[in-house]
């Protein structure tokens, strides 16, 4: 028998042999530093201090203090940023903490495969984290965001926009978000957390939203998922869009603070198409408190799913409708849910 190897033989042997896997990127640790910029104390909420870090691909920042920074104390490399991620940080003193806007007309800084986890910051003018364009597959966890005593206009805790998708937080809070610039005839903007209706695939797990002068919770995009979240005192404690679905939301007492709009504890306002399921439900208000349950102010009728509520508000109505009626179904019927309220309409 030959003992020759054909080129064939050759080929196919080689195809069974293992490939190598390929080596994962190095890591660079930046650990236990205090950054200080040139932000002053006093300002008008506007002023700039400069970034501390311009952060790359597989980059992890950690233990780290910043203070006295501008539109973000870290801020995404041009060209796009993979594997990011900011743990274990905190400061004060921003107009934003995190921002990947690019500048010029340099390339979008995409964020891809990031996490920010355990992070503090307080005295934010315009707000903690800021992700555009198409960044994706995110982990937000643990974090904690204060505002300033005079955040500027459109001010927001945590805030999706462009085409962001796949984004998840986990037990974030953001607190006292509202605009002081504004006269009482003018609307008060200040969102705990926002999405867009360019965004998707966007989940909050146990977050809360207290005190902000417009939307706890305001999310436009379609198929959200909210779990456990608490909303308390905000003008509306949730402010619903689009489509989703809410599992053991809290909503208690909501706050006017300022300006023109009302309050409630979930606002419906999207167009056609716009469907939500709400599971167990859980309302509570102080017997003053006045704001409806359900407030529906949308531009088409809107089908909502109601699933074993627990709702005590003795001083408001359960729904109040300006505009076209909505499709409400109650699972169990209406009777049977835990519902004590001023009236039924409002």
């Amino acid at each position: 028998m030959s003992s020759l190897i054909t080129r064939r033989q050759l080929v196919v042997a080689g195809l069974a042999l293992p490939v190598a896997a390929r080596a994962a990127p190095a890591r660079r640790i930046i650990e236990g530093r205090h950054f200080v910029g040139t932000r002053p104390l006093v300002n008008d909420g506007w002023l700039d201090g400069g970034t501390a870090l311009l952060a790359e691909s597989y980059t992890t920042i950690r233990n780290c203090t910043f203070d006295n920074y501008g539109n973000g104390a870290i801020r995404a490399a041009q060209g796009g940023v993979d594997g990011l991620v900011v743990e274990d940080c905190s400061g004060s003193n921003f107009f934003r903490f995190f921002e990947n806007s690019t500048w010029d007309s340099s390339p979008s800084s995409v964020l891809s495969n990031f996490t920010f986890r355990r992070i503090t910051a307080q005295k934010l003018d315009r707000g903690m984290i800021q992700l555009k364009y198409g960044s994706n597959k995110g982990l937000i966890e643990d974090c904690i965001a204060l505002a300033a005593d005079d955040a500027v206009t459109y001010s927001c805790g945590f805030a999706l926009v462009g085409d962001v998708r796949d984004v998840q937080y986990r037990r974030c809070e953001s607190h006292r978000f509202f605009e002081v610039g504004r006269t009482a005839s003018q609307y008060w903007n200040g969102d705990g957390f926002s999405d867009e209706r360019t965004n998707s695939g966007i989940r909050y797990h146990g977050c809360i939203a207290t005190q902000n002068a417009d939307g706890g919770f305001d999310t436009k995009s379609a198929g959200v998922y909210l779990a456990e979240c608490k909303a308390r005192g905000n003008k509306k404690n949730y402010r619903l869009w689009n489509t989703g679905h809410l599992e053991h939301c809290q909503s208690e007492t909501p706050t006017w603070r300022g300006g023109t709009g009302s309050t409630a504890h979930f606002a419906f306002q999207g167009g056609a198409g716009s469907r939500y399921v709400i599971r167990r439900p859980y309302v509570r208000a102080t017997t003053t408190s006045t704001a409806p349950v359900f407030l529906f102010e949308t531009t088409a009728p809107v089908v909502v799913d109601i699933y074993d509520a627990d709702i005590r508000a003795l001083g408001a109505p359960l729904i109040k409708v300006i505009g076209p009626e909505p499709v409400i179904n109650w699972y169990p019927a209406r009777a049977s849910q835990k519902i004590f309220v001023k009236t039924e309409r409002g």
